[in-house]
């Protein structure tokens, strides 16, 4: 058995987080049915779910959800046969003027409210994208995303048809100009005229 475990920390020194903001938003649900128990604090929903968090938005064909007693949230969406489920949630801007995302696809896709992590299971894919551009790309069999660390988990696993690798793409954190194309103008650090 061929095992690749793979870590990642993608982010400069000034890593962008999961937007902190999601942490206090309400899970929305959308399913053509499901039920919930109040009381048990848990609930099944099906037929093209969307599950909405702040910026979280995961979408697959059935959501297992439950609230453990501290108020935490945890939720399993998986794909239908053949299918992927999706992942996208935005991220605290690592630097002025962008925006970032995480995405991710897998046949199932599981969220820890408590640890603020999301795993993708199976035929996973986990992709930054800076400003609409793609910047990262994982593959593998696993990955855990841990959105307070900006922390990357990629294991190839052993499932069939697997090669027993990982797939990693990590762009530059400050890529250099095109061939032909202007450098970014910087501003010069202030001078002081000659003493006379």
């Amino acid at each position: 058995m061929r095992r690749a475990l793979l870590w990642f920390l993608l982010g400069a020194t000034a890593a962008a987080h999961g937007e902190t903001a999601d942490r206090n938003k309400p899970i929305q649900v959308e399913a053509q049915k499901g039920s919930y128990n109040d009381l048990k604090q848990a609930g099944v929903f099906s037929g093209n779910v969307i599950v909405t968090k702040g910026t979280i938005r995961v979408t697959g064909e059935r959501l297992e959800l439950r609230k453990d007693p501290e108020g935490y949230e945890y939720a399993v969406v998986t794909a239908a046969a053949g299918q992927l489920a999706r992942f996208r949630q935005r991220r605290d801007a690592s630097k002025p003027g962008a925006e970032e995302y995480i995405e991710g696809l897998a046949e199932r896709i599981e969220y820890d409210g408590r640890a603020e992590t999301i795993k993708l299971v199976t035929r996973a894919q986990l992709i930054r994208l800076e400003n609409d551009q793609q910047r990262d790309e994982l593959r593998g069999s696993l990955i855990t995303y841990d959105s307070r660390s900006t922390e990357y988990n990629v294991d190839s696993g052993n499932s069939a048809g697997s090669d027993g690798r990982v797939r990693a793409i990590i762009a530059p954190r400050n890529p250099a100009p095109a061939p032909g194309e202007a450098a970014p103008l910087k501003r010069a650090p202030s001078v002081e005229p000659p003493p006379r």
